[in-house]
C-alpha cells in the first residue's frame, strides 16, 4: 500500500501546495507531522478553527483570511 500527504497553506498574500508519495505508513506519518509542526508554527491556533485527527490537520482563521491543512491517505 502507498501513502499520499497532502498538504495546502493559504493567506491573502499567497498559497503554497504540495504532495509527498510515500511507500510505506511510517514515512508517511513522519511527513504528516512534520508538516503539522510547520503549520502550528506559522499559524497560531488560539481563536482559529482546527481539525486534530489522526490523519488530518488542518486550521482556519476566517477573520485573517489564512488557512492551512494536511492530509495523509492512503491508497
Amino acid at each position: 500500500m502507498r501513502y499520499r500527504v497532502v498538504f495546502e497553506f493559504q493567506t491573502e498574500d499567497g498559497a503554497m501546495s504540495d504532495v509527498y508519495n510515500c511507500p510505506d505508513e511510517q514515512q508517511a506519518k513522519e511527513k504528516f507531522d512534520e508538516l503539522k509542526d510547520s503549520i502550528e508554527h506559522a499559524i497560531d491556533p488560539d481563536g482559529c478553527e482546527v481539525i486534530d485527527e489522526p490523519s488530518h490537520y488542518s486550521v482556519i482563521n476566517r477573520e485573517a483570511g489564512i488557512f492551512a491543512y494536511v492530509r495523509m491517505l492512503d491508497e
